[in-house]
């Protein structure tokens, strides 16, 4: 760092000794120039990024502004000289942005037309088939749809090919390709997984015999035949993907990501408000767009910048950050021109401008440019600044000898901009173009401005909470499969939204949703599986008992106590070779007297 630091000086001066130097450096060129010249050395820096490494962010949402020396020092020079002793309805930033200090919309207006929205949230697209109910499973289905299944399909069993060749055995049954029943109870297994929160467990321990493992896990699928799944799980064409990742860094997923989110669009309305914010995918492997960001939990993984609803944490919009350059890739040439956080809101807000929503986000977004541009778009925003914005007055910097809970507000036409002190020698700087009047909320003691913004800020945190407490996701190398287990994470808390808008449906935990659509997703391989008489006698028990498939004793034939000839007992194990003539009443099969146990007469007919 110390080397870099030096040759960039270098660079300084052998560029101003090729230019027109200022005679002063007060003069307002001798910044421009040096800006000039440090812009030059930056774009020659290689955006190559080693898998080994990661890239820092500089994502930092801290609301509160601390009071620095320059501040101090311009707020006591604007005193000296006597800016604030005289009264002004104008304040202006460092860039002479100007802002009144009076109100420019009456009190007693109606609502503002930019605050009216005309859908109303809830469900909408093919999910409205189902009419007033709809299972767990017929709701998941919707945001994995059969191409983004069959898509799997294709890949996996090609996967599935390569791998067989290298087993002496090829007829091994955990060699088989997969099907769509199969597919679909591996990801029930995996939100079992979620539910029992064991999704960093060993495989062992799920499979295990001893009474310590999870049943249900033994009765779909064998342990070797669950790992070899997982490992062979693809979702693109390996042949062409190094010719697609030239233009498109996320290859091996993007496809069925983009569809998966496509499929989110359709089927719900937004409420009022949507919040913009970053999720971090845990991730330690090798990726070249892998993140550092401290502030999170995992601190390592991939970043998937998210639109939520505010209120029910719905997953609207997301892209993948895949490194410098990707957060405008669906925008036009003069959006592009933009910062790149500008570009991020752009790009995910798309499919609701011109509804009149309203889109919270942290400092890191917020800038007098992105709020107007998304007034123009017919959408408004709320937002904490940073106070190196140049727009801001210094009259609304922190300070020293504030004193708490000192509020100051500056308005233009479109804009409302609002300095709180929350704590000594802190302020909280709001931009706001849904506000357009002074407000104090009496229930949390704080300026309505704040409220609104601490109310709305935590969508795709909440978001990323609730995947966290119940998480399919397993220990990997791969970030495709990285990604795909935040999908399925995805996938459970819409569906379950989803489940809620319906008005007949039953109230229920998520906890309980979650092991409602495991076990749809399941039932399929365990009809299956019971019906296969290779299957051991333990194993279909337990299917039967998880099914249901208890006798019915009025309805069950009775048979004869003894066969024609000696059989070979069904419940004796297969070693001990016993033989007996007695059959069971109800089904049939031989039973020896040890297995046997006797009922009398009126509970057998009842």
């Amino acid at each position: 760092m110390l080397n870099t630091g030096v040759n960039n000086c270098f660079k300084v001066i052998s560029g101003l000794a090729d230019r027109t130097i200022p005679s002063t450096i007060n003069d307002p060129n001798f910044q421009n120039i040096i800006s000039d010249i440090l812009a030059e050395d930056c774009s020659d820096v290689s955006d190559d990024v080693h898998d080994n490494m990661c890239i820092d962010s500089d994502h930092n949402s801290e609301s509160e502004q601390n009071v620095s020396e320059s501040d101090e020092s311009e707020t006591d020079s604007n005193t000296d000289n006597g800016d604030d002793i005289r009264p002004s309805k104008f304040l202006y930033g460092k860039n002479k942005f100007k802002w009144s200090v009076e109100e420019f919309a009456s009190k007693n207006t109606r609502t503002a037309r930019h605050n009216i929205i005309t859908k109303l949230p809830g469900l909408r697209g093919p999910i409205k088939q189902f009419g007033d109910t709809a299972r767990p499973s017929e709701i998941w289905n919707i945001s994995f749809t059969e191409n983004i299944i069959n898509e799997i399909l294709v890949w996996t069993n090609i996967k599935i090919d390569s791998f067989r060749h290298k087993y002496k055995n090829h007829m091994q049954s955990f060699l088989k390709n997969v099907d769509e029943v199969e597919l679909r109870s591996l990801f029930g297994l995996l939100f079992y997984s979620a539910v029992f929160k064991s999704n960093h467990e060993n495989a062992n321990t799920l499979f295990a015999t001893d009474g310590t493992g999870r049943e249900i896990f033994r009765l779909v699928m064998s342990k070797k035949r669950f790992l070899f799944l997982i490992s062979c799980l693809r979702f693109d064409n390996s042949d062409t993907r190094t010719e697609r990742k030239e233009h498109d860094p996320l290859a091996p997923i993007s496809e069925i990501f983009n569809e998966f989110i496509e499929n989110c669009k359709l089927n719900y309305s937004l409420s009022s408000c949507v919040t913009v914010d970053e999720m971090l995918v845990s991730f330690r492997g090798r990726c070249k767009f892998k993140m550092y960001i401290p502030n999170k939990p995992a601190k390592y993984g991939l970043k998937i910048m998210c639109l939520t609803d505010s209120r029910s944490h719905y997953l609207f919009n997301a892209y993948i950050y895949a490194g410098q350059n990707t957060d405008g890739l669906t925008l036009d040439h003069t959006e592009r021109k933009f910062s790149k956080p500008t570009q991020s809101v752009l790009r995910l807000s798309k499919p609701i401008q011109g509804t009149n929503r309203n889109v919270t986000a942290d400092n890191w977004f917020s800038s007098i440019e992105l709020v107007e541009l998304l007034k123009k778009k017919k959408l408004t925003y709320v937002g904490t600044l940073k106070k190196n914005k140049r727009e801001i007055p210094q009259a609304f910097l922190p300070k020293k000898k504030s004193t708490v809970g000192f509020t100051q507000y500056g308005f233009t036409k479109d804009l409302t901009l609002l300095s709180y002190v929350p704590k000594p020698n802190k302020a909280v700087l709001v931009i706001s173009s849904m506000h357009n009047q002074k407000g104090f909320d009496n229930d949390v003691q704080k300026p309505e401005i704040i409220s609104y913004y601490n109310s709305t800020k935590g969508g795709v945190d909440a978001l990323d909470e609730k995947c966290s407490i119940y998480s399919t996701g397993r220990r990997t190398r791969r970030w495709p499969l990285a990604i795909f287990y935040r999908l399925l994470d995805v996938s459970s808390v819409n569906s379950y939204v989803l489940y809620n808008s319906f008005k007949n449906n039953e109230t229920m935990t998520r906890a309980d949703y979650l092991k409602s659509l495991a076990f749809e997703l399941v039932s399929p391989e365990l009809e299956r599986r019971f019906e296969n008489t290779c299957i051991s006698r333990e194993i279909r028990s337990g299917i039967r008992r998880v099914l249901g498939k208890s006798k019915n004793l009025k309805d069950t034939p009775v048979y004869e106590d003894k066969l024609e000839s000696r059989k070979t007992c069904r419940i004796c194990p297969p070693k001990k070779k016993r033989k007996t003539i007695y059959q069971c009443k109800l089904c049939g099969d031989p039973i020896c007297l040890e297995c046997s146990r006797k009922i009398c007469s009126n509970c057998f007919r009842n």
